[in-house]
């Protein structure tokens, strides 16, 4: 899926106060690429994915994904939108704790209306045999494989990534973003990715660099690297 911003406003506001969190962005990617946005804390990174995901509006400008125009879009619309067409993978995991592990996954498949197997992507995210546990009798980083095989059970276009890596060590870190690599290439899902590891930026197609609310950086990486190679900085 490929999706653009065009003079992209959003700001927050604190009584008196302004914070433009994104300001005049203008972007454009193309489908089935990995992009990756770099930048400090407060930089506009996660209010730049959830305005693409269409989890929070923005006030000027046009988001198109696809070819749809989200800027347009009522709530019912949006939900509709998220629901055909977004993934997303939190660093928080937020996993329903009562469910198992085939449990959340099959929740994923359920709101899709052309969902991929759940044994399919437990197999393949490596949790087949974990599929009848509890989220908490996981680790962290099988924690993060079922969170991720949720969010592509549903066969998403675009999987939105908020820090996935973030919670986790060095090795762990690298075989989910392994993971993520693979499902771009195997099912051709576009990726976009917020971290604060300049690290992972090598493995993506695509780089942005974020700095108070403007992208001031559009890097092309013409030969990624694969995640088992990328810097744990």
């Amino acid at each position: 899926m490929s999706f653009s911003f065009e003079n992209v406003r959003k700001i927050y506001r604190t009584g008196e106060v302004e914070v433009p969190a994104l300001n005049d962005v203008s972007i454009a990617c193309g489908k089935g690429e990995i992009i990756v946005i770099l930048g400090p804390s407060g930089s506009g990174k996660s209010t730049f994915l959830n305005v693409a995901g269409g989890i929070d509006r923005a006030d000027g400008g046009q988001v198109t994904v696809q070819g749809e125009n989200l800027h347009e879009m009522n709530d019912r619309q949006l939900t509709l939108f998220r629901r055909k067409h977004a993934g997303f993978i939190f660093q928080s995991y937020n996993l329903i704790s009562a469910l198992t592990v085939r449990e959340n996954v099959e929740t994923g498949a359920d709101i899709s209306d052309h969902p991929l197997s759940p044994d399919e992507i437990l197999d393949k995210v490596g949790m087949s045999e974990h599929q009848h546990k509890f989220p908490h009798q996981l680790s962290g980083g099988e924690q993060q494989r079922t969170a991720i095989a949720r969010a592509i059970a549903k066969n998403p276009s675009i999987l939105f990534c908020d820090e996935p890596t973030g919670a986790l060590d060095e090795e762990t870190g690298k075989k989910i973003l392994s993971l993520i690599q693979e499902i771009n290439r195997m099912y051709g899902t576009t990726i976009l990715m917020i971290t604060h590891n300049p690290g992972i930026a090598d493995m993506a197609h695509t780089v942005m660099k974020m700095k108070s609310g403007k992208i001031i950086e559009t890097v092309k990486n013409e030969a990624p690297i694969p995640a088992e190679q990328v810097k744990w900085v």
